[in-house]
């Protein structure tokens, strides 16, 4: 419990000084603290309102510290919530690391250097600190591995249905662990192949695929029928308007067909340069397996790998963002494989050479690890053409404060328009449903207000009806997103002159910007009903995100 605590307060530290005093934050991570406070603060709370397009798991857990922000309203205000919750997660993350060591054996020193590598990674440290599901997601798949490779080692059922448990789990986290559970199938089918009978072999392959692909297959399947019966949507990150799918596809309208940071070079060294060592690590599990007949060593790179391998090709063919963060697995996959490559034997017996050969292989992975892949890493994380991220965007500033003077910087600017056009409105003391707007883009500013429930979102039961007839549901103010800078909102679709005239129905009273320079928001006033009538529009998916 003390190393929990010790790098819990360590991200948590680190995550809050980034945000507090720099302004730095991945803006993902206040967003999915605004989903969480939908679900308690909006004037519709309902457990729905965390959205569909997010795997829920890291705004649920965001709700108990949303709820303190009475209390602390940098909880709610700044998302700090999201910033205790990975790091919390992250910590976590490294006791499974601790474990896996501990079931191999390790030395103690050897352990210290194996949670070291990696707890102390300066990657690991920025996103355990950050806010985001990366955290939440490396937990559960290293809880996976841990007891995946306990049962490549003792064929004990139970740990086969506890790394099918935290499969299931990880899925509320992020999508892409989807082909980490296919890798980890793919593994349990060839280990039960080879050591059942021949005349149990189809059935116990079976049975065994199935104990650890069955807890994963029922939250698919749960998820998606819940989206779909609340938000009509079955698998809303793909088909909603507001979904990661339609970001990407707006992205590349501007940049052309191809992300040009999607060719192989590009993806190689964001790869090397999360983890330097991966090519080795993954020639060292093989031969292990191979040269010891130990398959547990080839555990971390059918699960970690898995995944790994789908961020290679979504970025080579643009279906995703391709941001640094999404190779973040590499660094664990490396220790666990170095972990899982020493020799786990009784004291008295003698070790013969091939154990002495990969006990210095993976001592030599673990030495690399901290003298090799940090030192690699870090300048990087100031590189603009490795290290592609929001995130990793900020610290230019910090490092070349006078060749990029924070306040001219985009990423150092994030939702402070936001703050203000919220006090502005906060300072009206308006009535409860008055402000009328669609949180898909501007989530920040009922973030930052004081007076959540002032504003009609895109969650609320009511916001088709307010949507269709502002004048008659009492509305007083829209607010509006540019619908050139980014997918057109509900508010947008529905009157798409709103932005440029006000559609006949508002007059424009404020204008600010967003993190650039270009306008970003504007705030209309309902002045009535429209003299020619504007066809109703159907009801937008809901919630966002």
């Amino acid at each position: 419990m003390l190393l929990f605590g010790a790098l819990t307060a360590l991200y948590c530290t680190v995550g809050t000084v980034l945000v507090l005093r720099y302004n730095i934050f991945e803006p993902d991570a206040p967003n999915r603290v605004a989903n969480a406070g939908f679900a308690i603060y909006a004037r519709d709370p309902h457990l729905s309102a965390i959205g569909f397009v997010w795997n829920p798991l890291p705004s649920i857990v965001d709700i108990p510290f949303v709820s303190l922000s009475r209390w602390w309203p940098a909880l709610k205000y700044y998302g700090i919530a999201g910033v205790i919750q990975s790091s919390l997660f992250m910590a976590g993350a490294m006791l499974m690391v601790r474990g896996i060591a501990l079931d191999r054996g390790l030395p103690k020193g050897w352990r210290w250097v194996a949670v070291g590598a990696i707890a102390l990674h300066p990657m690991i440290i920025l996103y355990g600190g950050s806010g985001l599901s990366e955290a939440a997601e490396m937990f559960c798949l290293t809880w996976a591995v841990r007891h995946m490779m306990r049962w490549c080692d003792s064929d004990r059922i139970g740990d086969l249905a506890w790394a099918g448990i935290a499969l299931g789990t990880a899925y509320l986290t992020r999508y892409e662990v989807v082909p980490a559970a296919a890798g980890a199938a793919l593994v349990v089918t060839a280990v039960s192949w080879h050591r059942g009978r021949y005349g149990d072999r189809l059935q116990a392959t079976v049975l065994n695929v199935a104990i650890v692909t069955f807890p994963i297959a029922v939250t698919i399947i749960v998820w998606a029928v819940t989206g779909w019966i609340i938000n009509g949507e079955l698998f809303a990150t793909f088909s909603s308007q507001y979904g990661n799918s339609s970001q990407v596809a707006e992205r590349l309208a501007h940049v052309g067909r191809h992300d040009p940071g999607s060719g192989w070079l590009v993806i190689a060294a964001r790869l090397f340069g999360m983890q330097p060592l991966t090519g080795f690590a993954v020639a060292l599990a093989v031969l292990v397996a191979a040269f010891r007949r130990q398959v547990s060593a080839l555990v971390p790179i059918a699960v970690f790998g898995g995944t790994l391998t789908f961020a290679v090709v979504a970025q080579h063919l643009s279906m995703t963002f391709g941001w640094f963060r999404f190779y973040l697995l590499a660094i664990p996959m490396v220790i666990c494989v170095a972990i899982a490559c020493w020799p786990s034997m009784p004291v008295r017996r003698r070790p013969t050479a091939v154990e002495q050969h990969s006990t210095r292989a993976a001592a030599t992975l673990l030495t690399a690890s901290v003298v090799v892949a940090i030192p690699v890493t870090t300048p990087l994380i100031v590189n603009e053409d490795i290290a592609y991220g929001q995130l990793e965007s900020s610290f230019v500033s910090l490092v070349d404060p006078v060749g990029h003077p924070p306040e001219q910087q985009p990423a150092r600017r994030r939702l402070i328009s936001e703050r203000q056009l919220a006090n502005w409105l906060d300072a009206k003391n308006l009535p409860d449903g008055s402000v009328l707007m669609d949180t898909f883009l501007a989530w920040g500013i009922w973030l930052s207000s004081d007076h959540p429930k002032q504003f009609v979102i895109t969650s609320d039961f009511d916001f088709s009806a307010a949507l269709n007839r502002p004048w008659d549901m009492g509305i007083r103010y829209i607010v509006v997103t540019n619908p050139r800078l980014n997918i057109p909102d509900a508010v947008n679709r529905r009157y798409p002159a709103l932005w440029s005239s006000g559609a006949g129905i508002a007059r424009l009273i404020y204008s600010t910007d967003g993190a650039t320079s270009d306008e970003m928001f504007r705030v209309y006033e309902v002045i009535g009903k429209p003299v020619d009538p504007i066809p109703p529009a159907a009801e937008p998916g809901r919630p966002p995100r």
